[in-house]
């Protein structure tokens, strides 16, 4: 493609590609939506062509300094609106359906024990998202050390103050907060490897202390009925419907992650012996289910009726082009809107595939079903996750009831005295 180009001398072209690919015309209104606040971007900045670094300029000044991985789902989708415009100006193509978050590397004598930290994060087998977020939230002790010009070992009390005090007037206090709660990994792994002046845990632990103490949330939950009117309110009469009628019945019926349904490969499904065998992806435990004949059924309908005929190895992929695997984000919204078609008033409860999780735990825990056998269902290491969801069984709490010793009446004549 020409190097030099205006905003309006790129984007038809890129508009027809998309309709070729079979995107849906509300999902094309909102990549106009964003080029549209970049048009305006560039025209404040007396920009006339359109090149790669103008949308990496305008990202910046729209989402600040916000690292990728805390970015909120709508926002990440802008930023992509504007990486398939780089990529269609630079290459006339558009990319996969993935964000492509910029590489981050750490150089020098300061990047050694930052790239030690990744690495023994690594082994011990974090995944590769929980990875990406240490790197992006990490960097930003990084390049302040850098600017700063100091090493590891110049890392101070003070020092650390002030980093702090620079995060409170750059970033919004969830996204601070996510930061130094990896900060606090980092710095024990520090310790550990006595790359501190003070190597000692708990004094750094004290200075990163969260700021303020949350209290748990109560898990949010639906009844047998009204999951039960979700499922049914799926119409498997169609190919993306037989895809989410499997799904859910995965979230529901087993209390599976998002991730490990939206990661189910074939060898997973074990056929011949009717059952699915998988290693959970939040904690690498091997997890083994009986394959039901309704989820079976499911699995099959939707494999030979509705999966695009693709090389991937994921059991369900996207329904329309381009064609790939599936994003949490994805299946969320699914959720969400087959709750709305079955009038499931959710109010301020949470409405995605882990409340289904959830539900399926309190119903069982309603059940009486013993803390053990849900512990095995929901792929738990101890029964100590699964008394999470003792929160919500409110009957089994009124057990734990203590009675209100009867108070004489004497306590209150010199009550008021």
């Amino acid at each position: 493609m020409e190097e030099k180009q205006k905003l309006s001398e790129i984007t038809p072209g890129l508009i027809q590609l998309l309709k070729a690919k079979k995107y849906k015309e509300a999902c094309i209104k909102k990549y106009i939506h964003s080029w549209k606040h970049l048009e305006t971007y560039m025209i404040k900045s007396g920009i006339n062509y359109y090149y790669k670094d103008v949308g990496e300029a305008h990202i910046k000044e729209r989402f600040g300094a916000v690292p990728f991985c805390d970015l909120k789902k709508s926002a990440k989708d802008k930023v992509r609106h504007i990486q398939v415009l780089s990529d269609y100006q630079e290459k006339g193509i558009i990319p996969g359906k993935r964000l492509k978050v910029p590489a981050i590397t750490f150089t020098g004598k300061l990047g050694v024990p930052f790239n030690g930290f990744i690495e023994y994060s690594k082994s011990l087998k974090r995944n590769e998202s929980t990875i990406q977020r240490y790197k992006e939230r990490i960097n930003t002790l990084y390049k302040d050390l850098q600017q700063s010009g100091l090493y590891i070992s110049g890392i101070t009390a003070p020092y650390m103050v002030q980093y702090i005090s620079r995060l409170d007037s750059t970033y919004p206090e969830v996204t601070r907060n996510n930061i130094l709660m990896t900060v606090r990994v980092f710095l024990r792994y520090l310790c550990s490897e006595s790359l501190l002046e003070n190597n000692r845990e708990e004094y750094w632990m004290s200075i990163l202390k969260p700021r303020s103490v949350r209290q748990p949330k109560i898990p949010s939950v639906y009844s047998r009925e009204e999951v039960e009117r979700l499922i049914a309110a799926i119409d498997s009469g169609n190919p993306q419907g037989k895809r989410d009628y499997a799904m859910v019945l995965l979230a529901a019926r087993y209390g599976l992650r998002v991730s490990d349904i939206i990661g189910l490969r074939y060898c997973n499904l074990d056929w011949e012996n009717n059952r699915i065998v998988l290693f959970q992806q939040k904690t690498g435990r091997k997890v083994e289910l009986p394959l039901s004949e309704e989820i079976g059924s499911a699995i099959i309908e939707y494999l030979k009726f509705g999966r695009p005929d693709i090389n991937e190895p994921y059991v369900f992929i996207m329904a329309h082009a381009p064609y790939g695997k599936l994003t949490s984000a994805g299946m969320h919204r699914t959720i969400t809107d087959y709750m709305r078609q079955a009038d499931i008033g959710y109010g301020e409860r949470k409405h995605g595939a882990h409340a289904l999780r959830h539900s399926l735990a309190t119903n069982l825990l309603r059940s009486n079903e013993p803390m053990p056998v849900i512990s095995e269902i929901l792929g738990h290491s101890s029964t100590e996750s699964t008394m999470y969801y003792l929160r919500v069984d409110f009957n089994q709490l009124k057990q734990c009831a203590l009675e209100v010793p009867c108070v004489s009446s004497s306590f209150y004549e010199h009550l008021y005295e």
